[in-house]
This record gives structure tokens, sequence and C-alpha cells, in this order.
């Protein structure tokens, strides 16, 4: 279908006519803008503003993490079984919530539990949009699926281009407040669409949904284990960027400058993808997308200079685009008709390789210094490849037995 410019032209016509895609493409790049924003002065926020102590930092940054599991994976399995709205709007107004709260309040046990409970139930929001858009592309099928998903996926990439560079001109002109005040006016333009574009779920048939097991959860297991691997050296490493660059090599303004380098790249490897979406079902760039990525921690060890660093923001980007999109396929392929529980999935390998990198950034530095935290990334997508590998092996005895 996609073999002339005019077939061309009708699937990207039936894309955009696809029911609340519109709507649910623009609520993520809001929210995601607002995640963006506010993520990017957390740390500083808790430290600067508030003066937490680094165990209380730890908390502040992993309890929420921790809630955000348990609360996305509930909210994607009631996604599934009884395609509801309200777990989203409850989830975006947590957001907003939590947002407003990190302006205005400085009670350090106060926040940490606020950010519990609110930025627990927020972590939500990115599963459950996608799991809304995947049940209505699945409707139509083909080619139109995977180039929606890899269209929302672009979207929150753009996000963290927009976020960075948008919060550093607030926290020029109006200071912490105004960062947390735009994010959470971001939030409520994002919740705004949700309630008056009417969005809502769709329901699947049984006989199309794949049977939910241990089974199929272990089935699951290496895939989503290779995935936590992966987050969690792309949190980890962003971290070690972050301070060798601005204590060691570079400025804080080289920091800013290689963040939004790698967002924009990936924006390009990811237009790859909407302009040829069969490249999402190829579970073998997946490999690619781990050898790439281990391959700019390698450089960052053999060469620690700001211009390995900055070339090596173009196998970054390349690798974090590869398996961002072929790996939220890979699970909403293993789960069929569960858009809601394979997002959930997916969505907390992204907050399981948070936790970690969180819970595993200080300790390993304190023992073997920050630069060490670049070949501990590279082993980690080592290891990320090789659980994949046992995966195929495992996949193709299955098949001839």
């Amino acid at each position: 279908m996609q073999g002339d410019g005019e077939s061309e032209d009708i699937l990207v016509t039936r894309l955009w006519r696809v029911p609340f895609f519109i709507p649910v493409m623009l609520a993520i790049l809001l929210a995601m803008v607002a995640e963006a924003m506010a993520g990017s002065y957390m740390a500083l926020l808790a430290v600067q503003k508030i003066g937490m102590s680094p165990l209380e930092l730890s908390a502040f940054l992993t309890v929420p993490a921790v809630t955000g599991i348990a609360i996305t994976t509930i909210f994607g399995h009631l996604q599934d079984r009884r395609p509801v709205i309200w777990p989203l709007l409850l989830s975006l107004f947590s957001k907003v919530a939590g947002l407003a709260a990190c302006a205005y309040i400085t009670q350090t046990w106060l926040l940490i539990v606020g950010a519990g409970i609110l930025f627990g139930l927020s972590a939500a929001s990115f599963a459950l949009l996608f799991a809304v858009a995947k049940a209505h592309l699945d409707q139509l099928g083909g080619p139109i699926v995977s180039r929606g998903m890899a269209v929302l996926r672009l979207i929150a990439s753009l996000s963290w281009t927009i976020g960075p560079a948008l919060g550093a001109a607030l926290i020029w002109g109006r200071g912490y407040e105004g960062v947390y005040v735009g994010a959470a006016l971001l939030a409520a333009s994002a919740l705004a669409i949700v309630v008056f574009s009417r969005l809502r779920g769709t329901p699947f048939d049984e006989q199309d949904r794949s049977h939910f097991s241990t089974k199929v959860m272990l089935s699951a297991a290496l895939p989503l284990a290779a995935l936590s691997a992966f987050h969690t050296a792309m949190f980890m490493g962003s971290n070690a960027m972050s301070i060798v660059v601005a204590q060691d090599i570079g400025t804080q303004s080289d920091v800013g400058i290689l963040f939004s380098l790698c967002a924009g790249l990936e924006v390009v490897v990811m237009g790859a993808f909407v302009a040829w979406p069969d490249l999402s079902r190829k579970r073998w760039l997946l490999f690619m997308g781990f050898l790439l990525f281990g391959g700019y921690f390698l450089m960052a060890v053999i060469y620690p200079t700001m211009l390995s660093l900055y070339i090596g923001q173009f196998p970054r980007a390349a690798g974090i685009g590869i398996i961002s999109i072929v790996g939220m396929e890979m699970v909403q392929g293993m789960l069929h008709g569960r858009p809601g529980t394979a997002s959930a999935l997916f969505g907390n390998t992204i907050s399981v390789g948070f936790l970690l990198s969180g819970l595993g950034t200080g300790t390993w530095a304190d023992a073997f210094g920050y630069w060490s935290l670049f070949t501990l990334c590279a082993a980690l997508c080592a290891f990320g490849a090789l659980v994949l590998a046992v995966d195929v092996f495992q996949a193709r005895r299955r098949r001839l037995s």
C-alpha cells in the first residue's frame, strides 16, 4: 500500500482521521513538555530551594517511581477490562496539582509525600494516552498502527527538545516558581484537551485479545528485563554526562546543548519510522540499537573529551530512537488486544530504569567515580542485548518443539 505517492497520501490522511488521534497527540505533546520542563530542574529545586539532604533527595526522586509503577499497572489492566477515561483524567489532574505544589510548597516532608502520591498517579498518563491511541489505531490495522505509534513517540521526543529550553527561559526570568507554574499550565492544557475532545477508549473483542496468563508474562520477562536495562542506562548515563561535563570538562551550557542535540537527533531517527512504518516490526533493529547506545558509552570511556561526547550524541540518539519505538512495538505485539496492559508494562520499564538509576548513581559513583558510570552503562547495554539474544533463541526452540 505504500509503494506510490498516492497511496502514501491516503495512508497519512487515514491516520489524521483516526478517532481522537489528534487530541491524544496534542495532549502527549503538552504533558511531556511539562514533564521535560519540570524534570530538568527537579533535583536543583529540591537541593537549592528546599534544601534537601542527599537522603531526602533520594526519597523525593524514587518514591514517585515506586508508586508510579503500581498505579500504572493497575490503571493499565483497568483500561483493558473496561475502557473508561477517569483514570487518565485523574492522572493528568494529579500532574497539574503536583507541578503546582512544587512551585509553592517548601516543607520537605510535605513535598516528598505529595510527590509520592501526585507524581505516582501522574506517571500513568503516558501509558494511558498511548493505550487509548493504540486501541483506536488497532481498529484499522495494517501499517497505520505502526506509523501512528511512531508519530506519538516522535512527539514525545520533540517534547524533550522543547521542554528544557522553555524551562531555561522561565527559570531565568521567573525562577523555580515560573518553571513549575508554567509546567502546571501546560499539563492543565493537556487535561483540557482530553476533557473537551470527549476522549474515550474503545472496547476490544475478547476473541481478539491475547490470553493473559503467567505463561505469557514469563515469555515477556526477558524482553522487559532488556528494556529495563536500557532505561537504567539511559537515565544513569544522563546523570553521569551532566555531572562530568559541568564539573570536569565543560560548562553548564554544554550540558543543555548536549541534551537538546540528542533530543533533536532522536526526532530525526523517529521520523524514519514514520516514513517507513514496517521498520518498527523488525526486532533485529533492537540489537543495532543496543550496539549504538553501548558504543556511545564506550566512546566516553575511551576518549573522555567534549568532542567525543558531542559526536557521541549521534549514536546515542539513534540507539534511544530505535529501542524506544521497536521496543514498544515488541511489547504491544506480545499482548495484542491489551493496549492498556502493554503500554503499562513498557511505561514501567521506564519507571524501573529511573528508580534503579536513582538508587545506583550515587552509590556506584561514590565507590568508583562518576566517569565509571559510563562503563556500567555500557555493561547494561551488553546485558540487554544478551538477554534479547537468549529470548530469540528460546523462541526458536519453542517453535521447533
